[in-house]
């Protein structure tokens, strides 16, 4: 990875906002050096996770990996699970920044811009498969801790709410949230389906995650919506 990467990612772990109130106290600033240690812990652990089930990841083959001491490694890291929080937290902020990037505007309905989010997902796990192996391999154990996963979750559905809401002339519903929170369960719910029998998202479940969700969606959306003036 280029210093730049580097640089970026470690500002993502210290600086940001999402990280304070998702993972408090968890990625603390250190020196330059540390901060050059701790990338090579996290790129060690990305590495082993493209070969090895998760679950069979430990500290130490973590350590060796990355060519860092065990001792040194407790100073950014208590214990694996708190690398493999990192890896997650790094996934769901390019994930976050990538669907950011899908605009409503390229569509004449919602229909579409749901597909072309539900895509843009998979494109994602397929430039990058440990993406999706945290997230839906059967033998990754959970991480997370706290409500970490659920809050990340209500991440998404804010940036789809607000968009929608921008482009077209949304409902009243004062559950809109929550309807639109299960319709991303439906999505994820397929995803994990597809990877655990296939070990990738394939085109056939990217389709039945595009019809199940738009289907659900029509129980409460009309066919079109009205679309907002520029």
């Amino acid at each position: 990875m280029s210093g730049q990467k580097d640089d970026k990612i470690e500002d993502v772990l210290v600086d940001s906002e999402l990280a304070k109130k998702l993972v408090p106290n968890k990625f603390k600033f250190t020196s330059q050096q540390g901060r050059a240690r701790r990338q090579k812990l996290l790129m060690g652990a990305k590495k082993l996770s493209e070969t090895m089930p998760i679950n069979d990841i430990t500290l130490a083959a973590v350590c060796e990996e990355a060519g860092i001491p065990r001792a040194s490694a407790y100073h950014f890291f208590p214990n694996i699970e708190a690398i493999f929080l990192a890896l997650r937290f790094l996934n769901a902020i390019d994930i976050l920044e990538i669907l950011a990037t899908v605009e409503t505007e390229d569509y004449d309905r919602w229909q579409g811009y749901l597909i072309a989010l539900v895509k843009r997902c998979v494109e994602i796990f397929h430039d990058d498969e440990t993406k999706a192996k945290l997230i839906y391999d059967t033998n990754t154990p959970d991480f997370e801790g706290g409500s970490f996963g659920e809050d990340m979750d209500h991440q998404v559905i804010e940036l789809v709410h607000k968009r929608l809401s921008e482009r077209y002339e949304m409902p009243d519903f004062d559950n809109i949230k929550e309807i639109l929170l299960v319709t991303y369960g439906i999505i994820n719910a397929i995803f994990t389906l597809s990877y655990r029998r296939h070990a990738s998202i394939t085109e056939h479940y990217v389709q039945e995650a595009g019809t199940a969700s738009i289907a659900y969606l029509r129980c409460y959306l009309p066919e079109n919506l009205p679309r907002k003036e520029a």
